[in-house]
C-alpha cells in the first residue's frame, strides 16, 4: 500500500516534483467531505429535538431563519477567496512558489479591507431581523443580538476561508480529515448543554462563534504544515486589481446563489410565519442530508475536473460530468424512494408534535434536490473557467423567478407554494447551464440529454414509494430502521436490474472497482 503523496514542490525548489494522483485525492477529498457533512447531519439529528423542545416551535423557526438571514452578509463579500481557490487549482503546476505566495497575500489583504464593509452590511441585517422573523416586541433585542453574533461568526469564517481556499485549490482537503467532524460533534454537545441550562438564542449563537473559530485555527495549522510554499509574499496592486475584476463576477454569482439556495426559510418566515419554517425544516431534514452527501462527493472531485478544462480535454470532461450526473441520479432515486416511504414515520418518532409538512411537500422538496445536484455539477464546472458572466445572468433570472412566485404563491399555498417557486427557478438553470458548457468547450461536446428509461423507472419507483408512505406509518425506531434498510436493498437491486442498460451497469461497475483510496494511477 502506497502512502499519500506529499505536496509537490514548485518551480524554484530543489526537490523534484512528484506526480499528483488525482484519482486518489478525489476519493480522499470526497471521504473527508462526507465525514464532515455526516458529522453535521448526526449533530443536527441529535440536537434538533432538544432545540425544538427547549425553544418551542416558534423560536426554533426564528433560530433557523436567523441563521439563513445572517448569511446574507455574504452578499457584500467580493469572493476573492473563490478566485484564490480556482487560481491555485489552475496554476499550482505552472507558476513559482513566490507567485503562489503573492496570490495568498493579495487575497488576505483584500479580505481584511472587506471586513468594514461586511460589518456595515451586517448592521443593516441586524436592524431588519425583527421584521423578517416577525417576533413580538419583547424578543426584538434578543433577535438583534443573536443576528449580530451569527454575523460575527460568518466574518470569522471569511477570514479563515483564505486558508481553506488553499487546501481546496491544492486538492488536499483530505488533510483535515476528521478534525472538522469532531468539532461539529463537540459543538452539538455544547448546544444541548446550553438548552439544559436554560439559555436561549444568544447562547446558541455564542457556541456558533466558538465552533467557527476552532475550525478556522485548525485549518490554518494544517495548511502551514502541509503546503510547502505557504507564506506571505509581496503585495502587488496589479494582481489585486486582477483578482478584483474576476472576483466581481464571483461576488455577483455568490449573491445570486444566496437568493436561490438560502432564501427559502426567509421567504417562508416573512410570508407564512416562523411555525411554517419549523415544519419545513423538520420535513426537509432527511432530504437535505441526501443532498449534502451527494453534493460533497461531487465537490471533492471538482479541482480535478478543473484541470481537465484547463488542459482542454473536453471529451474526458464531458464523460466525467455525465458520469457524475448519472451516479447522482441513481443514488437520489434509491434513497429518495426511502424518504418518500418513511419520512413521515421518521418525523413522528423524531420530534414531539405535528411537525410533518405532508407527503406532497416531501415529494416537491425531493424534486428540488435533483435539480440542485444537476445545476451544482454544471455550475461548478463553469466556475473553473473563471468566466461566470452568462451564468450570473441566468442565476439572476432564476432568483427573480423564485422571489416573484414565492410572493404570489406562499400566501395561498404555504410550503407547497414555496416549493413550486423553487422548482420553477431551478428549472431555468437546469436548461441553460448545459448550453453554457457547450459554448465554453468550443461546441465540441454535447451536455444535453438523459436516458428516458432511467427517468421512467425513477418516476415509477417514486410513485409507489409516495403511495406507500401515505398508507403505512411505523411507530417504532427499530422497526423503522430495519424496514428502511430492507427497502433500500430491494429498491437498489430492482433499480439496477430494471432501470440500467448494459452501458450504465458498466459505468457503475467501473466506479465501484476503483473505490480504492490508495490505488495509484498507472
Amino acid at each position: 500500500m502506497s502512502s499519500t503523496p506529499d505536496i509537490e514542490k514548485k518551480q524554484g525548489s530543489s526537490t523534484p516534483k512528484k506526480k499528483e494522483n488525482l484519482k486518489q485525492r478525489a476519493y480522499l477529498n470526497s471521504v473527508t467531505s462526507i465525514l464532515d457533512y455526516g458529522a453535521r447531519v448526526v449533530t443536527t439529528f441529535v440536537v434538533t429535538p432538544f432545540l425544538v423542545s427547549g425553544l418551542g416551535s416558534t423560536l426554533f423557526g426564528v433560530w433557523k431563519t436567523l441563521g439563513q438571514f445572517a448569511s446574507y452578509t455574504s452578499m457584500a463579500d467580493i469572493k476573492v477567496t473563490e478566485v484564490l481557490k480556482w487560481a491555485v487549482a489552475k496554476d499550482r503546476h505552472s507558476v513559482s512558489d513566490e507567485e503562489l505566495r503573492r496570490y495568498l497575500t493579495t487575497t488576505f489583504v483584500l479580505v481584511m479591507l472587506l471586513i468594514p464593509v461586511l460589518l456595515m452590511a451586517g448592521a443593516v441585517l441586524v436592524w431588519l431581523s425583527p421584521a423578517i422573523t416577525g417576533v413580538e416586541k419583547e424578543y426584538e433585542s434578543i433577535v438583534k443580538t443573536t443576528t449580530a453574533l451569527l454575523i460575527l461568526s460568518l466574518i470569522i469564517n471569511k477570514v479563515f476561508g483564505v486558508f481553506e481556499s488553499i487546501l481546496r485549490g491544492m486538492n488536499i482537503g483530505f488533510k483535515r480529515m476528521g478534525f472538522r467532524a469532531t468539532i461539529f460533534l463537540i459543538g452539538g454537545g455544547l448546544q444541548i448543554l446550553i438548552i439544559f441550562l436554560g439559555y436561549g438564542l444568544i447562547a446558541l449563537a455564542g457556541i456558533q462563534i466558538l465552533v467557527t473559530l476552532t475550525i478556522g485555527i485548525t485549518v490554518y495549522v494544517i495548511v502551514k504544515k502541509h503546503v510547502t510554499w505557504f507564506g506571505f509574499g509581496k503585495f502587488e496592486m496589479e494582481k489585486s486589481i486582477s483578482f478584483l475584476k474576476t472576483s466581481g463576477w464571483y461576488m455577483g454569482w455568490a449573491s445570486t446563489k444566496m437568493v436561490i439556495s438560502h432564501s427559502d426559510k426567509i421567504l417562508l418566515s416573512f410570508m407564512a410565519g416562523a411555525t411554517a419554517v419549523t415544519k419545513y425544516v423538520i420535513t426537509y431534514y432527511l432530504i437535505k442530508s441526501i443532498r449534502g452527501i451527494i453534493g460533497n462527493v461531487v465537490h471533492g472531485v471538482l479541482p480535478g475536473i478543473g484541470s481537465l478544462y484547463g488542459k482542454k480535454e473536453y471529451k474526458k470532461l464531458a464523460k466525467v460530468r455525465g458520469d457524475a450526473i448519472f451516479i447522482a441520479w441513481c443514488i437520489v432515486t434509491c434513497i429518495g424512494s426511502i424518504v418518500l416511504m418513511f419520512n413521515q414515520s421518521f418525523v413522528n418518532l423524531w420530534i414531539v408534535g405535528d411537525e410533518y409538512a405532508g407527503q406532497l411537500v416531501n415529494l416537491l422538496i425531493l424534486i428540488t434536490v435533483v435539480q440542485y445536484l444537476f445545476f451544482k455539477i454544471d455550475g461548478a464546472i463553469i466556475l473553473t473557467t473563471l468566466d461566470v458572466k452568462f451564468k450570473l445572468l441566468i442565476g439572476i433570472i432564476s432568483a427573480l423567478t423564485i422571489i416573484g412566485l414565492s410572493y404570489l404563491l406562499i400566501d395561498d399555498f404555504g410550503i407547497v407554494g414555496l416549493c413550486i417557486a423553487l422548482i420553477s427557478g431551478n428549472l431555468i438553470m437546469n436548461v441553460i447551464f448545459p448550453y453554457i458548457l457547450y459554448l465554453k468547450t468550443d461546441k465540441k461536446e454535447s451536455y444535453f440529454g438523459f436516458p428516458l428509461r432511467i427517468v421512467g423507472i425513477t418516476i415509477l419507483f417514486w410513485a409507489v414509494s409516495y403511495w406507500t408512505g401515505e398508507q403505512f406509518i411505523i411507530n417504532s425506531w427499530s422497526l423503522l430502521v430495519v424496514s428502511a434498510i430492507l427497502a433500500l436493498l430491494l429498491i437498489t437491486i430492482s433499480y439496477y436490474l430494471l432501470g440500467l442498460s448494459k452501458e450504465n451497469k458498466e459505468t457503475i461497475s467501473y466506479y465501484m472497482k476503483n473505490i480504492n483510496f490508495m490505488k495509484s494511477d498507472k
